[in-house]
């Protein structure tokens, strides 16, 4: 039943933000993150891709919700509680790869970013790492 409720609440915020996008960066609706405040093409293209991702995540996490239900599988409630947040994180992880490809194919990559993905530590003595 969790991946049912959590599917159809990524769906609706997906359908929200494709008939209402928000129109400046607000941290209360629409999608913020660094990239998406670059400029103002870059603002409405998180806003249209992120819509898009969370209708289709949602969708599949209905169906996967639904399948689990008829399939009598709602008894494993604790790997379905470990593993919903999964579809909550990969709209969010989409829109971030697609908004970057989107600014370097328009050279407006910040100087600043750092990709997450190239972010490597070094194990020191102690409790900190190096970066």
């Amino acid at each position: 039943m969790i991946y049912i409720a959590c599917g159809a609440i990524l769906v609706v915020i997906g359908i929200l933000w494709l008939i209402a996008p928000a129109n400046k960066p607000n941290r209360l609706y629409g999608y913020f993150s660094y990239l998406a405040q670059v400029n103002r093409a870059s603002f409405h293209f998180a806003q249209k891709w992120a819509s898009c991702y969370f209708i289709v995540f949602g969708m599949i996490q209905l169906l996967i919700g639904i399948g689990i239900h008829f399939l009598n599988w709602d008894r494993y409630f604790m790997v379905w509680l470990l593993t919903f947040y999964f579809f909550i994180l990969f709209p969010i992880m989409a829109t971030e790869k697609s908004l970057k490809s989107f600014l370097l194919k328009r050279n407006e990559l910040p100087p600043d970013y750092v990709d997450p993905d190239q972010v490597k530590h070094e194990r020191t003595k102690g409790f900190r790492d190096r970066k």
